[in-house]
């Protein structure tokens, strides 16, 4: 009985939320905890910067975006494509994990686009399963 009020609890949470339902049943696949807003996705996972950053400069390289900058040591990407402009972050966490922030914006960078960083977040958690 109390599986069946479980499944009814993340049912209306999916359907009266603002969390897409992708997010909440595979997105948790990276770290325990991860957030949204209206243009960003943050999660952690449990490997280094450097390796985080060889994925992330792959996938981006792999969807034909530009990258304007990469820095390992300042944990920055920041990359375009035809309809956004993609920022994303990595800072430690603590010893073992670090913090991915995936954001973008599109229409002269003045929109937020949730879509492309759910996209990209995705993209980073499917590379890094394999």
């Amino acid at each position: 009985m109390k599986l069946h009020k479980l499944l009814i609890a993340a049912a209306a949470l999916v359907m009266y939320s603002c969390v897409p339902a992708p997010l909440i049943f595979g997105g948790a696949a990276g770290g325990a905890v991860y957030t949204t807003t209206n243009d960003s996705v943050t999660d952690v996972f449990t490997m280094s910067k450097e390796q985080a950053f060889e994925v992330l400069v792959g996938i981006l390289n792999s969807e034909n975006a530009q990258i304007t900058l990469s820095s390992i040591a300042d944990g920055k990407i920041e990359a375009r494509t035809n309809n956004a402009v993609i920022y994303i972050t990595i800072t430690q966490f603590n010893a073992e994990n670090i913090k991915i922030n995936f954001s973008a914006k599109k229409h002269v960078e003045l929109l937020p686009d949730k879509d492309t960083a759910v996209r990209m977040y995705r993209l980073f958690i499917k590379e890094t399963i394999k």
